[in-house]
């Protein structure tokens, strides 16, 4: 799914739960921009509202349900009744496949880790992810108008495989893992710019929470994989605001 298509989904769903009379300013089809985003403007979200300014239109379309995929659902059914979350909330015992909490209650006081482990285990992906040939802009983002590109990078291929939770391909739903993997990444090499081209990053989450990511990166102009702490992972890199 698109950034674009994501937004519009969102805004259908935003609308499915107002009331006729809000919806009569806007119809499917509408393109809100920063020029007439007023008609919109207590619909929603700040979030929504900063994209808006910052050059992201919004068409609207028609509310839909977005439905699990069918395996998803049935896993789901299949395991969530065994489900646990462990005492200490950070991680989450017997579970195979599915989405861990698909009944939350508003009062239990670990309703916020549950909503967290819900969102760990979505449906989207579930097994493997591969994306090639694809590029991405950096830049500064002011207070109005749309991002200033400072750098645009075409990537070769991102792909990465999950070990547990696994729907559709086998082994399923676990690979044999005595590493204790929850997933696998990488991403490489990269293509453009220039003076980066050849560098590519690796990384792997594990199922303990007590042990950290680990990843590493490869710098072609030195010849050398640096490995990278957990906390570097929100650090700058290339000299711009990219974290990975």
């Amino acid at each position: 799914m698109t950034k674009r298509a994501g937004l519009a989904v969102a805004v259908a769903l935003t609308f499915s739960m107002l009331g006729p009379a809000v919806r009569a300013d806007v119809m499917p089809g509408d393109k809100i921009t920063d020029q007439n985003m007023d008609k919109v403007k207590d619909l929603i979200s700040p979030g929504m509202e900063w994209c808006i300014k910052r050059g992201f239109p919004m068409t609207i379309v028609e509310p839909k349900r977005i439905e699990w995929p069918k395996a998803y659902k049935e896993a789901t059914e299949k395991y969530s009744g065994q489900v646990k979350l462990a005492p200490d909330g950070l991680s989450v015992q017997n579970f195979v496949a599915g989405q861990p909490f698909p009944t939350l209650d508003p009062k239990d006081p670990q309703i916020a880790l549950k909503i967290m482990w819900d969102y760990e285990y979505k449906f989207n992906p579930t097994d493997d992810l591969d994306l090639r040939n694809f590029d991405a802009d950096t830049g500064a983002v002011g207070d109005h108008g749309p991002m200033s590109i400072e750098r645009h990078f075409l990537l070769d291929h991102l792909r990465s495989q999950f070990w547990t939770g696994r729907l559709y391909v086998d082994p399923k739903p676990e690979k044999p893992n005595p590493n204790g993997y929850r997933s696998q990444l990488g991403l490489y090499p990269v293509l453009e710019p220039f003076d980066l081209k050849g560098v590519g990053a690796v990384g792997q989450r594990y199922i303990d929470p007590s042990k950290q990511d680990d990843s590493w990166l490869y710098l072609p102009s030195l010849r050398r994989v640096r490995r990278l702490s957990t906390a570097q992972r929100s650090d700058a890199l290339f000299g711009q605001d990219t974290d990975v």
